[in-house]
């Protein structure tokens, strides 16, 4: 005569919820950490040009008026460690030999042992492997573009078990999980090719100002940002742990040590935000994750209106991670 557990594990499988795996199911998984550059919006964007550069159209109004919408701008770019492009004074062009750096490594769905969805937790161990990171850290009208370029071997993230915001059934017997508390937005393109969508190496750059208004089609319906003046859709954080780390630039390594937006001069190397969409199988394992990264920082100029209103960061640069089952691949 069928157990109890058994009706109810028949009873769930019939209707097309998970069946029972184990309460902790590791996925090796493999990828692309980002695709060869990073979009951001930076203060400099609503202080000096008056324009927003949020994901999702987040700031409406500027001095009381209709913010004009430029969305996520170009900054930094990927090439290979010790490449030409790996100089201080290489300007990057969106046709050059940039690289989408390689990521691999584990996630960890944890279900509680329950059968419900919404009480998991996810954790994971991902490592970017070698790249060399070519960023703008200031620029002024005395000494122009300042970059400082940034290369390591492998940066080794770690993430934390973080419970799940949202839990669909999937059409596979396993969940479609949400990290974010906002949901997970759509991802943005541009306007002359749908094809090409956040990051691009054709956003406008942060200098274009009202100019770079019609390269994107439309805002994002959610923003990406953690902070509360980029949007508070608080997803997951890594910290993280560079091998091989180097960092150059054309100021005697000031850049390098102050530079905005670099990842070696952070309190946290890590990601700051992580909103993440993943999904299993009916065993829990991953079958593919993808997520929108920031780190975000504070610039703090201009009137008290632009000012993030717990003193908190204000601007971000960011990217777009995907990854599958590296047995699928």
């Amino acid at each position: 005569m069928r157990s109890l557990l058994g009706i109810i594990i028949y009873a769930v499988g019939t209707l097309g919820s998970p069946a029972v795996w184990p309460e902790s199911v590791t996925t090796t998984v493999s990828g692309t950490f980002n695709r060869s550059q990073e979009n951001g919006c930076v203060l400099v964007s609503a202080f000096y040009y008056r324009v927003d550069c949020s994901y999702n159209h987040h700031r409406k109004k500027l001095s009381e008026k209709d913010a004009l919408w430029v969305g996520p701008t170009a900054n930094p770019v990927y090439y290979q460690r010790n490449s030409v492009q790996a100089l201080p004074n290489y300007t990057p062009e969106p046709d050059d030999e940039r690289i989408a750096p390689t990521v691999s490594g584990t996630f960890t769905v944890d279900n509680q042992d329950t059968l419900r969805g919404e009480d998991d937790v996810v954790s994971g161990a991902l490592v970017v492997g070698p790249a060399a990171r070519n960023i703008i850290t200031r620029s002024s009208a005395k000494s122009g573009i300042i970059r400082a370029i940034e290369s390591w071997e492998s940066i080794q993230h770690t993430m934390d078990s973080t419970p799940v915001n949202m839990a669909t059934p999937n059409e596979v017997g396993g969940f479609d999980y949400v990290i974010g508390t906002k949901g997970f937005p759509k991802r943005i393109c541009r306007k002359e090719d749908s094809a090409d969508c956040f990051p691009s190496a054709y956003a406008p750059l942060t200098t274009d100002g009202q100019w770079g208004a019609d390269v994107w089609s439309a805002p994002g319906d959610i923003p990406i940002g953690r902070d509360v003046a980029l949007g508070g859709n608080v997803g997951a954080a890594t910290s993280a742990v560079f091998v091989g780390y180097l960092c150059i630039d054309g100021s005697a390594g000031k850049d390098c040590a102050n530079g905005v937006g670099v990842w070696g001069a952070a309190a946290n190397q890590g990601l700051d935000n992580l909103v993440l969409q993943i999904s299993t199988d009916e065993k829990g394992n991953v079958i593919q994750a993808h997520g929108y990264w920031t780190n975000e920082y504070r610039v703090g100029v201009g009137p008290a209106e632009l000012q993030s209103p717990d003193g908190g960061n204000d601007s971000w640069l960011g990217g777009y991670l995907e990854v599958t089952n590296s047995m699928q691949d």
